[in-house]
C-alpha cells in the first residue's frame, strides 16, 4: 500500500561503518580494472521533521553496492580511479499526515558513481579515500546520497 506523498527536502550527516571485498587486475603498467562489493551499517543517521503536509521519519538501516572500477597508476604505489554500479539501501519510512500514520521498510534500488585515490602503505596493505554519489530515487520522489569513504585494504 503506498504511503502517500509528503514534501521532504532534508539532509543528514552521519558516520557509518562497513566492509568491502573485491578483485583488481592490472592490464599493463598503469591501467587497473576491478570489481567490488561493499556492505555498510548505519548508526544515528535517521532524520525526522515536519512539512506543510505532515511529519516524517526516514531511517536508513544498511546498504550494499556492487561496482566496477577502473584506475590509473600515477605512481607505482598510487592509484586514481573511477567507480560505477548498482546500489541498494534498506530504509524505514514513517509518515504521519491527515490520513494517519503509516510505516514501511523497503529496499531502494539505484545506481552510483564515484572516484577516489588508493595508496599502498606497505606490502599487501593500502589506504583509500573515495567519494560516492548514489541515486536511489523511485517514482516521483528523489532520494540520493553523497558519501565520503575512507578504508584500509589487505591484498592477498
Amino acid at each position: 500500500m503506498p504511503q502517500g506523498v509528503i514534501a521532504i527536502d532534508d539532509k543528514q550527516q552521519a558516520l557509518t561503518g562497513g566492509m568491502y571485498a573485491g578483485y583488481d587486475r592490472r592490464l599493463n603498467n598503469r591501467i587497473v580494472i576491478g570489481a567490488e562489493g561493499s556492505f555498510d551499517l548505519s548508526n544515528d543517521d535517521k532524520f525526522r521533521g515536519t512539512s506543510a503536509s505532515g511529519a516524517y521519519l526516514i531511517d536508513p538501516k544498511n546498504s550494499f553496492d556492487l561496482t566496477a572500477r577502473a584506475g590509473y597508476l600515477v605512481q607505482p604505489e598510487t592509484l586514481v580511479y573511477v567507480r560505477g554500479g548498482y546500489s541498494n539501501a534498506r530504509v524505514t519510512t514513517r509518515i504521519t499526515d491527515l490520513a494517519g500514520t503509516t510505516s514501511e521498510a523497503e529496499n531502494r534500488d539505484g545506481w552510483l558513481v564515484g572516484g577516489g585515490v588508493e595508496r599502498q602503505l606497505v606490502d599487501h596493505v593500502s589506504a583509500r579515500v573515495e567519494y560516492r554519489y548514489s541515486d536511489l530515487s523511485e517514482g516521483d520522489g528523489r532520494y540520493d546520497r553523497h558519501r565520503v569513504l575512507a578504508g584500509l585494504t589487505y591484498r592477498f
